[in-house]
């Protein structure tokens, strides 16, 4: 008789996921967070990068191949470059009246 067969046990690989938080090339601190959002335009999306901690704020479309790192790698690029108020420039456009958001409160009830 031959003995019983050992069951052999599952080697688990833990994958490594891109990192959800980075580190802000304006303050350093570890809080630069990076969002997508869908367009309506094909394979383009719009990527949202803000620090928790300074404030910075930057809003751009991006392919839709680009990942977190990717979109992080091209704002520490444009912070570098001294370009960062191209990012910038195209979130106030969208705001009415060219104005920042405190800004219209303060007409309101500053008088």
């Amino acid at each position: 008789m031959g003995r019983r067969r050992k069951r052999r046990k599952k080697i688990v690989k833990k994958r490594t996921l891109p990192p959800r938080y980075f580190q802000c090339p304006r303050c350093g601190s570890m809080t630069l967070t990076v969002d997508f959002k869908k367009t309506d335009k094909l394979r383009i999306k719009r990527a949202i990068v803000r620090c928790g901690t300074c404030g910075l704020h930057c809003e751009f479309e991006v392919p839709e191949v680009l990942d977190r790192v990717d979109v992080y790698n091209k704002v520490v690029d444009l912070v570098y470059e001294n370009r960062l108020e191209e990012c910038m420039a195209a979130e106030e456009e969208g705001v009415e009246h060219g104005e920042a958001p405190g800004e219209a409160e303060e007409a309101i009830g500053g008088e």
